[in-house]
């Protein structure tokens, strides 16, 4: 191929690729896929780079044309692929390009296994003793009391804090009691290294009499903040190793929400085969933290089609108890959360605080019964 053909192809290529990513990041509003055409544009320079030198070098003209053909080439199929991971991310929310995502082979896949009782479509509903744990722990925070929406099988919860501090002393008591019944907990995390929670989940085991060795099997924890906010810090894959090195199960997220649902989806298959297949599913704590952190590199809409596609769907496949916890939600963000929950919560106040006020009204409660009763 002539210089000039490949030129005039390059600028074809681009304009394509200007077209449809303006298309993504304007109208689909997810601009945070718009990374994806950096590469494509930097192998298009060299095709260009190279096709302008053929002629000025007339001694390397033939293997400069031959390079630079081959550049063309290979910003056809990184073409290729980066718009076959668009479609798929949209069309399926996923992250992974796989055959069994094709609308045909999942029409087979349903139908084969559509009698079949497995281990994702059997699951044990929370025990109502784990449930009264649930609430005790968030009144403790809440310093009120709280109930579920609906009477039987509650499946999620909506938390609205101030700061992490906050998180952490509520998400530590529902993890213990979890892993105390003998449950699992799925923690995801997109606002800090899931580390930091982790090293006082051990704490907390120990303290509260539990085998560390038996409870870390049944955690797994997905990194959402190491591929979107850490950028190229050095101490993310020490305190990866760390994490590992504890015996905790890590998922590490690909960027964009549909890449921690696609996280979310093999942490799943992690637990699955940790606790083992035999029998019906137990019960699992997931644990989204701060997911809305991504709508700055993605959009406020893509985070509303991740929670209305996860938080029914969790509660359609049953065993999971769902908590999403936000640091200061925007008001729509938090209108939806709650919308969709068994239980939503505001807990506005500090620790220390939420904790006088509900010891006062059990106090307050205690001094109105009789003494005779």
């Amino acid at each position: 191929m002539n210089s000039s053909a490949l030129l005039a192809a390059t600028a074809g290529l681009i304009a394509f690729h200007i077209g449809l990513f303006t298309l993504v990041g304007r109208e689909r509003k997810s601009p945070y896929v718009i990374n994806a055409v950096f590469q494509i544009f930097l192998i298009c320079l060299v095709v260009a780079t190279l096709a302008v030198l053929s002629p000025l070098i007339p001694a390397l003209k033939d293997q400069l044309s031959l390079a630079a053909t081959w550049a063309f080439f290979l910003a056809l199929v990184v073409s290729l692929a980066t718009v076959s991971r668009m479609a798929i991310r949209f069309i399926y929310f996923v992250d992974s390009v796989n055959p069994k995502h094709l609308g045909f082979v999942r029409s087979v896949r349903r139908r084969l296994t559509r009698k079949n009782v497995t281990y994702e479509h059997s699951s044990v509903a929370v025990p109502p003793t784990l449930r009264t744990k649930v609430l005790a722990a968030t009144e403790e925070m809440a310093g009120q009391s709280v109930a579920f929406r609906e009477n039987v099988d509650p499946a999620s919860m909506a938390v609205s804090v101030k700061h992490q501090g906050q998180s952490n002393v509520l998400l530590l008591e529902l993890a213990f009691e979890f892993l105390a019944t003998g449950f699992s907990v799925q923690y995801l995390s997109a606002s800090r290294h899931p580390l930091e929670l982790v090293r006082q989940l051990k704490d907390r085991i120990e303290k509260g009499g539990l085998d560390w060795v038996d409870a870390r099997q049944r955690v797994v924890v997905i990194d959402a903040y190491t591929p979107h906010f850490a950028f190229t810090d050095s101490w993310a894959p020490k305190k990866t190793a760390e994490l590992e090195s504890w015996g905790i199960t890590y998922v590490l997220a690909a960027m964009t929400y549909a890449g921690i649902h696609s996280a979310a989806a093999r942490a799943f298959n992690k637990i699955k085969a940790q606790v083992g297949k035999e029998g019906p599913r137990k019960p699992t704590l997931v644990i989204y933290e701060d997911t809305s952190a991504l709508a700055d590199l993605e959009s406020r809409e893509q985070y509303r089609i991740f929670v209305r596609h996860v938080m029914p769907s969790e509660r359609m496949w049953g065993g999971m108890f769902t908590v999403f916890i936000e640091c200061n939600p925007s008001s729509e963000d938090w209108n939806l959360l709650q919308a969709g929950a068994s239980l939503a919560i505001d807990i506005s106040k500090p620790v220390e605080e939420a904790r006088k006020t509900v010891q006062s009204a059990t106090l307050e409660r205690k001094a109105k019964v009789p003494s005779g009763e």
